[in-house]
């Protein structure tokens, strides 16, 4: 991609470069042929400018060799077509850019959509895990323990991470010893499928 973008640069450069000359070339011939004119009047001078620039390159056609000639032409013709065709990718590029910055637009407001209700549920959830640890740790450590004997050990591990140290201690006392022992590997950061 890079050596194309130098590639259409240099040829542009040196259509700019060749157009130039020829330029300068029309000028020095032409200043030659028909000497300085002082106090013309602008249309006039353009005018002749024309009918000189037209007579000179008739001439320069005449006078230049007929292989370079067609040689140059051909050159001319295929750097105007890749200068089309770049134009032609440039726009592509452009228009692909355009529609890359609207799907990502889109995607980002879809993805706001999406995580609006996510967040929700989280915080709900939060908050209901919070308010049964408060149940959980105001309750008497052995009447806690034989209701959360009977829950899964995920949601006990999830309770026993927001509640207090000391109220935990106590409860996993009462609790049955595989309960407890799985649910403190939770706690500790480790699953029963590890050992």
């Amino acid at each position: 991609m890079k050596e194309r973008n130098w590639n259409g640069i240099w040829i542009k450069v040196l259509a700019a470069a060749l157009s130039a000359k020829m330029v300068v070339l029309v000028a020095m011939l032409f200043n030659f042929h028909s000497g300085l004119v002082f106090f013309e009047d602008e249309a006039s001078a353009a005018s002749k400018s024309k009918k000189a620039s037209s007579s000179l390159e008739n001439d320069i056609e005449q006078q230049c060799n007929p292989e370079l000639l067609s040689l140059l032409r051909t050159k001319m013709a295929k750097l105007d077509e890749r200068e089309d065709q770049l134009q032609k990718k440039e726009e592509d590029l452009r228009l692909l850019q355009k529609d890359i910055q609207e799907k990502i637009k889109q995607l980002k407001e879809l993805q706001q959509k999406l995580e609006g209700p996510v967040k929700k549920r989280r915080f709900e959830e939060e908050a209901r895990l919070q308010h049964l640890a408060g149940v959980y740790s105001s309750m008497d450590p052995v009447r806690a323990a034989a209701l959360l004997d009977k829950l899964d050990e995920e949601t006990v591990t999830k309770l026993f991470a927001i509640m207090k140290s000391k109220k935990v201690a106590k409860i996993l006392a009462n609790m049955s010893p595989e309960k407890a022992a799985g649910i403190s590997q939770r706690l500790y950061g480790k699953d029963d499928e590890e050992y």
